[in-house]
């Protein structure tokens, strides 16, 4: 791709992924990445027996669980292909292996509903809508500095990259535009078509987040995009990104319909 604005000191931070939908997710220094999104994200849900997504919220796809927020997963053998049933973590440090059948019978009693099982992902999309979303530092340093008694992370807003920035907001210029995440035949390339509006689970509780319904109000009080947070897109090219990785932004894109939906 030409016309690449690559000299902009934009660099990728963190790299996160999520390996069971809802629950917390682990930081990787490097993924692959297809059209899908990052390898082995939210490929697993906690589902009930009517087919309902473990959530925040409720809605005609997803049941709200209290408490998934409290639990994290990660894939116990590598990064990338090959990774096999990840591992559920419970609050007391302890690991239950989804191939065992040991995470569903722990989040049966976690969550107190006892038609739950850990699926992987068939057919249907675990993802709200996008498969790879984006938030800028400086936009979290934003909102920490509004927020300054309340821990803002990244794992807040449950984002795949934090990409380093200088001027808070500055990511949601480039709406429509291709964005090229490293360089080379390796290079990652996406279109973020939308800013992401946020939800109650911004403020549930986390481990060494305490709940609050402040961030959420914050959020809502942006007069030019009241409740949106970051941006969600679709991968454009597959690739593999490395923390560190250069983030390029092109001079000029489309003009598509700009959307906005929530992320879990």
């Amino acid at each position: 791709m030409s016309d690449m604005e690559s000299a902009n000191g934009f660099a990728v931070e963190q790299i996160w992924r999520y390996p069971v939908k809802s629950l917390g997710g682990e930081r990787v220094s490097h993924s692959q990445v297809v059209t899908r999104g990052l390898v082995g994200d939210r490929l697993w849900a906690v589902t009930d027996q009517d087919g309902k997504l473990g959530s925040g919220k409720n809605s005609l796809r997803f049941r709200r669980m209290a408490g998934l927020l409290g639990l994290t997963s990660r894939y116990p053998s590598g990064v990338n292909a090959g990774l096999g049933p990840p591992v559920i973590t419970g609050p007391d440090g302890i690991d239950y292996p989804v191939s065992t059948g040991a995470a569903d019978s722990y989040l049966r009693k976690h969550i107190g509903l006892a038609d739950l099982r850990v699926q992987q992902e068939a057919g249907i999309s675990h993802f709200d809508e996008v498969p790879l979303s984006l938030i800028g530092t400086a936009t979290l340093v934003w909102l920490q500095a509004q927020l300054p008694e309340i821990g803002i992370e990244q794992r807040r807003f449950r984002v795949n990259l934090v990409v380093r920035t200088e001027e808070p907001f500055v990511e949601e210029t480039w709406l429509d535009r291709e964005v090229r995440i490293g360089e080379g035949q390796e290079a990652v390339r996406a279109v973020f078509d939308r800013v992401l509006e946020r939800c109650v689970m911004v403020g549930m509780a986390q481990p060494g987040l305490a709940e609050s319904g402040s961030v959420l109000k914050r959020i809502g009080q942006r007069t030019d995009r009241p409740l949106c947070l970051a941006l969600g897109g679709h991968i454009t090219s597959a690739g593999t990104m490395h923390v560190g990785d250069q983030v390029a932004v092109s001079a000029a894109g489309s003009s598509t319909i700009r959307r906005i939906t929530r992320m879990a």
